[in-house]
């Protein structure tokens, strides 16, 4: 993963973007309030922060599910910000926290992969899956050690949470997207489970140096994964460590920064 890389046009650049829902109204809410940050390719960055912070917002608008207010998006020297969800799916993939959002249930393991596998191109009829593509297949399965690549045939619906999240996980870095987006994905799993998505996780990223963005409430996540880290409040950012920096936390500093910048801010306010 990058380090102290500084951003070129391959990575990723948020610039002054901003969101406000029911603008205008008694229930206006500026949940982005200009944020600007960039990424090195490689980079994987935890995101923190209270709740209504902004995060799942940053994300949506990442992933071209809202449309923002203002500022710019691009990954990979790509303007995103007037893309839908669609157009933006060969560079942006993401896995939610609900494991049941990432699969469809009434196709088989090999058809949801099959899909995934054509993710950005043109849809078109497909009757059959290569057998170069169902040993891709096979060969990423076998590295979540849940003995998926044996059942390809089977419905996803008998899948449990985790081995649901683990295939949504696959899916999602078939192709190496450009940008990774984890919205809290370990979040709804048991420890067991969420500890193996957990893993798959860091091997993909490490596998093909994958720049990653993942929401997280997990503190100890937060310390010991990625090499940067963005902590959000009322939709600003208040905290971008990377490095030395995003090495030398750990929990307890976290909170106190947190705190720190919180009561700094209220006094300021």
């Amino acid at each position: 993963m990058a380090d102290d890389v500084t951003p070129d046009s391959n990575g990723v650049r948020v610039e002054g973007v901003s969101k406000t829902f029911n603008p205008g109204t008694v229930r206006s809410n500026r949940v982005l309030a200009d944020i600007s940050f960039e990424l090195a390719p490689g980079d994987f960055t935890v995101v923190i922060g209270s709740n209504g912070a902004g995060k799942s917002t940053l994300l949506n608008a990442l992933a071209g599910e809202i449309p923002i207010d203002a500022g710019a998006i691009s990954v990979a020297g790509k303007p995103l910000q007037n893309l839908p969800a669609h157009r933006r799916a060969g560079s942006v993939s993401r896995v939610f926290q609900d494991p049941m959002l990432g699969t469809a249930a009434a196709l088989t393991i090999e058809e949801n992969l099959a899909i995934a596998h054509r993710r950005g191109l043109a849809r078109r009829f497909v009757s059959s899956v290569r057998e170069a593509d169902r040993a891709l297949f096979r060969e990423r399965l076998a590295a979540l050690g849940l003995g998926l690549e044996d059942r390809l045939s089977e419905s996803v619906a008998l899948l449990s949470g985790g081995q649901r999240q683990s295939l949504t996980l696959v899916m999602a870095t078939l192709k190496a997207p450009s940008l990774l987006l984890l919205d809290e994905h370990t979040a709804a799993l048991d420890p067991r489970a969420a500890e193996l998505v957990m893993a798959a996780t860091i091997g993909a990223v490490e596998r093909d140096g994958l720049t990653t963005l993942m929401v997280t409430h997990n503190m100890e996540h937060a310390v010991s994964h990625g090499n940067r880290l963005i902590m959000m409040h009322e939709g600003h950012i208040i905290l971008n460590a990377a490095g030395e920096e995003k090495r030398k936390l750990t929990v307890a500093s976290l909170v106190e920064r947190f705190h720190a910048v919180v009561t700094d801010r209220m006094l300021l306010n």
